[in-house]
């Protein structure tokens, strides 16, 4: 993010034959060249790789074999674990033999193993059709590397220098007319003014966490059009995108790039385990090489025992294997949103209004006959009434008075629970309203 205009939006709304994929119409170049130094801190602009990284790097990545004096890492016939056997959820077993443990126990490259990263790449071009992938321009061309987990959205918003601004977000996403506006104000032939636009759009496209709003493909045109105009970045912060409830899923933001402005941001957490912490970037070069060296100097690797077992499983099953086994993982959260979505009607309305997500693990609803904040509601009768649900307050880079909104999860509690919890829920808004009443 650019000191010199440390703009950034954020969306607090927003091949395979299970993938649309972008169509001709989508591919239409934008006339500026990028210039990827204006998107970046001073800081991030003279970043250079860890030299003795680099030199580990050169040793792991030889194709000859390699005496490697470089790393300060203990001896692998020290290390205590020599094997491991998986017994899996469908019956099947997966083993992991000497020499996966001595990978696993040990340092290793900064954006990730190579096998892992080469099932990735294989993965994110299958599914997404990224046009930069093997361009000739090498700032421009698709680069993947592993991620500890994804990004933080909000919070880390909330603790980063940026300047932010707030969209509005209807059903289908965010508010093209309210970011159109706001871009507007900056004229290109106002060099002063044009360097003060905004840099980036952070979005969540898919069942946007807390509302579960899907953008539509309409509006992902119109936005990278936006961008290609006024010359900003997307970041794709795509957790939810294996858990869209309708077929095909919708091309993804990075599957229209044809210029490299877009880092899209996957992870494993809700299709494999959140524990393995594990998620990966795609972008284009000259900014995911940014986020390499800044993982080199901090947290160095996401965890390569994570690595070597979610790398091992994966390959086990093969692309097509994760894929299947993805769509099982998403009939089953479709069904528990069917579940809360009938509870919901049962017991809340009146008392509630929601709209039915089309992906994700949440329920977003509006308590509409509540007076104040959902927080001091929560804090007041949900331990009461045993059951606990998240203040959408808690969601919201700017505090603008009272929220009446609240998020439930139907990902990980049973269907007679999640039945249950909206009744608990709805006896806790008729005693509110019983209090209100009598404090009027």
């Amino acid at each position: 993010m650019s000191r010199r205009s440390s703009t950034a939006f954020t969306d607090c709304s927003f091949v395979h034959s299970r993938h649309q994929t972008a169509t001709k119409q989508d591919l239409t170049p934008s006339t500026l060249t990028m210039d990827y130094d204006k998107f970046l801190t001073r800081r991030a602009v003279l970043s250079q790789p860890s030299p003795i990284r680099l030199f580990h790097k050169m040793a792991l990545e030889s194709s000859e074999p390699v005496i490697n004096m470089v790393p300060g890492s203990p001896n692998d016939d020290r290390t205590y674990l020599v094997g491991a056997k998986f017994n899996l959820r469908d019956g099947a077993t997966m083993e992991l033999d000497e020499s996966d443990m001595r990978v696993a126990q040990q340092y290793n490259l900064s954006d990730g193993i190579i096998p892992f990263r080469e099932w990735l790449t294989e993965l994110t071009v299958k599914l997404h059709h990224p046009p930069t992938y093997g361009d000739e321009n090498k700032e421009k061309a698709l680069r993947v590397i592993v991620n500890c987990g994804g990004i933080q959205g909000i919070s880390g918003l909330r603790r980063s220098e940026a300047v932010t601004i707030s969209l509005k977000s209807e059903e289908d996403g965010l508010n093209i007319e309210q970011l159109e506006e706001i871009l507007s104000q900056y004229d290109p032939t106002d060099q002063q003014k044009w360097c003060e636009r905004p840099k980036v759009l952070y979005t969540v496209p898919n069942g946007n966490n807390p509302t579960g709003k899907t953008t539509s493909l309409e509006k992902r045109r119109k936005i990278y059009a936006l961008a290609q105009k006024y010359d900003f970045i997307i970041i794709e912060d795509d957790s939810y995108y294996f858990t869209q409830f309708n077929e095909p899923r919708i091309p993804s933001y990075l599957s229209l790039d044809v210029d490299g402005r877009v880092i899209r941001c996957d992870s494993f957490s809700k299709v494999i385990g959140a524990g393995f912490r594990l998620g990966w970037l795609s972008g284009p070069c000259a900014l995911v090489t940014r986020i390499f060296y800044e993982l080199q100097y901090t947290v160095q690797h996401a965890s390569i025992f994570a690595q070597v077992v979610v790398n091992k499983l994966v390959r086990q099953w093969g692309i097509e294997g994760f894929l299947r086994r993805a769509d099982d993982l998403r009939d089953f959260y479709q069904r528990r949103r069917d579940t809360a979505v009938q509870a919901a009607t049962t017991h809340l309305t009146g008392l509630a209004t929601w709209v039915v997500p089309q992906c994700g693990l949440f329920l977003w609803m509006k308590l509409t006959g509540l007076e104040g904040d959902s927080t001091s509601f929560i804090r007041s009768f949900a331990i009461k009434n045993q059951f606990m649900m998240t203040p959408g307050g808690l969601f919201t880079l700017e505090k603008r008075g009272p929220c009446p909104y609240l998020r439930a999860s139907f990902s990980h509690v049973s269907e007679p629970e999640l039945e249950e919890g909206m009744k608990r829920l709805a006896t806790s808004l008729k005693e509110a309203s019983a209090q209100q009443n009598e404090n009027a």
